[in-house]
């Protein structure tokens, strides 16, 4: 919005959220007493910033900037949401995701609030053929998506969320239109696994530029792994945004040392 705020749906609550230099007020357009909780979870604010900044800072890039990064959090979004809107976003950028993720929210979603809708459930979406999908602007992914409708149902994102981070994450790339990239932003994003560190083009040129390291998706996963531990997920955050802010303005928190 004009002013700053925010004004979206968090699972099936509509919010605006407004910040300042040291709070974020929050209006919530629910009567929902678990609203609230909702949205702090999906905001990962009981994430320990102070100790996870304390765990990367061992490394000697992250400790140089990271007072740079302070108050930027990962976020956790609702699982089915989460696997989905990966889907869609693959081999894609920011504008189109969001117009395809707001089209189908618009299309097969309920109304929340004024103009704003939930993103539709796996059930909503079953009843979706192939054309009303490609309708969204899917394209190619809209098959993926009408075959993942077909293959999760609540019994299977719940016996997912149980499951330790390498083993969801070769669960998810045997769905439809997940490679290794959605299986750890999946994993990360929509499950919670803060060691899951996915790898795009931006986090292959901060890794190159700032590390040296190169190789296959697997070779740089295992850096990550062994570089950031526990917290891998927040380190690839920050790294993330670095780049882009690099490449944005030329400036950036992290340099090689």
């Amino acid at each position: 919005m004009a002013d700053g705020s925010w004004k979206g749906i968090v699972d099936r609550d509509a919010f605006v959220l407004r910040p300042s230099a040291r709070h974020l007020s929050v209006e919530a357009y629910s009567d929902d007493h678990e609203a609230k909780s909702r949205l702090l979870k999906y905001l990962r604010a009981s994430d320990d910033l102070k100790t996870i900044h304390a765990r990367l800072s061992e490394d000697e890039v992250i400790a140089r900037g990271i007072s740079r990064v302070d108050g930027l959090r990962l976020v956790r979004i609702p699982s089915w949401e989460c696997i989905v809107s990966y889907v869609i976003a693959t081999n894609s950028n920011v504008k189109r995701i969001s117009r395809m993720v707001d089209g189908v929210a618009t299309r097969f979603g309920d109304i929340v609030h004024e103009e704003l809708h939930s993103f539709p459930s796996w059930k909503q979406l079953r009843e979706a053929s192939v054309e009303e999908l490609v309708g969204c602007g899917l394209g190619y992914r809209a098959k993926h998506i009408h075959a993942l409708c077909r293959t999760i149902d609540d019994g299977v994102i719940d016996r997912m969320g149980a499951l330790p981070y390498e083993e969801l994450r070769r669960e998810l790339r045997q769905l439809p239109g997940i490679g290794d990239k959605v299986a750890d932003c999946v994993s990360l994003f929509g499950f919670g696994h803060l060691e899951a560190f996915p790898i795009d083009v931006w986090i292959e040129r901060a890794l190159k530029r700032l590390y040296g390291a190169t190789g296959s998706y697997a070779k740089l996963r295992g850096f990550a792994a062994r570089r950031f531990g526990e917290y891998a997920g927040y380190a690839q955050e920050y790294l993330y945004h670095n780049e882009r802010r690099l490449y944005k303005d030329g400036r950036c928190a992290f340099s090689q040392v």
